[in-house]
């Protein structure tokens, strides 16, 4: 095992202090997905220690455990982020604020302006209407699933966090590689030309690279966990003075 290079994620940084209950869940899918994804990269290194020649090339084999943890990493995101959302965003819309701003002004310009869709009334006079637009507000930030740096950038409004600067445009902009290896690899089976016309190849994958976009995707979940933590402590102190 000397000679190989291993492919291995950075240790995530501490729960946040404090954690409240409406980041606990998020906080739990990011270790789990970290977790899993460690997992594929252990098999992974043990796979390749296991050839003859250590630094040949990679196999096939082992570039699909590569795809596999791209895959398992993607679910991960979207799991911890919609999570997040849904859990933090009722004490979050409680005080004014940028969350609160960026909620009005999402519904006042996509599901309030004009003919309002049988989804929108439905929420609207639904038992819970607050709850059953704060749902839908959820699907429309992010949809299927996140596609890149445009619903991060949603995502991070929403949660009242475009102050932070771990959470920058650019930032978040600059993890789009790792969603559209993501796309390549779940809608494309990672054929250069998915199309079937003429030769069909694999897309080359370096284990290296695609490594750190995993990392750096799974390090990005805790930037926004720990600040979104801090919001809803203090969301909840405003709530407690107003009602005193």
């Amino acid at each position: 095992m000397s000679r190989l290079t291993l492919v291995e994620l950075s240790d995530l940084p501490h729960k946040p202090h404090g954690c409240p209950t409406e980041v606990q869940r998020s906080w739990e899918r990011l270790k789990a997905t970290h977790k899993s994804v460690s997992g594929l990269f252990a098999t992974l290194n043990e796979l390749r220690a296991g050839q003859n020649e250590l630094r040949g090339a990679i196999s096939e084999t082992h570039r699909d455990q590569a795809r596999a943890a791209i895959v398992f990493t993607a679910a991960g995101i979207d799991a911890c982020l919609r999570t997040l959302l849904r859990d933090s965003l009722p004490t979050l819309l409680s005080t004014a604020g940028d969350a609160h701003g960026a909620f009005v002004a999402h519904f006042m310009a996509n599901r309030l302006n004009g003919d309002m869709t049988k989804a929108t009334k439905a929420a609207i006079v639904d038992i819970d209407p607050r709850s059953a637009l704060i749902d839908l507000y959820v699907q429309d930030l992010t949809g299927s699933s996140i596609q890149g740096g445009a619903d991060l950038i949603r995502c991070r409004n929403a949660l009242g966090l475009k102050q932070e600067s771990a959470l920058d445009d650019q930032v978040l902009k600059a993890h789009q590689p790792f969603f559209n290896a993501r796309h390549e690899v779940v809608h494309e089976l990672d054929l250069i030309d998915p199309s079937g016309r003429g030769t069909r190849r694999r897309r080359h994958r370096d284990l290296s690279a695609v490594s750190a976009q995993y990392d750096g995707a799974l390090q990005l979940l805790h930037a926004f966990i720990a600040p979104t933590a801090r919001a809803v402590k203090a969301a909840r102190r405003a709530m407690k003075r107003s009602a005193t």
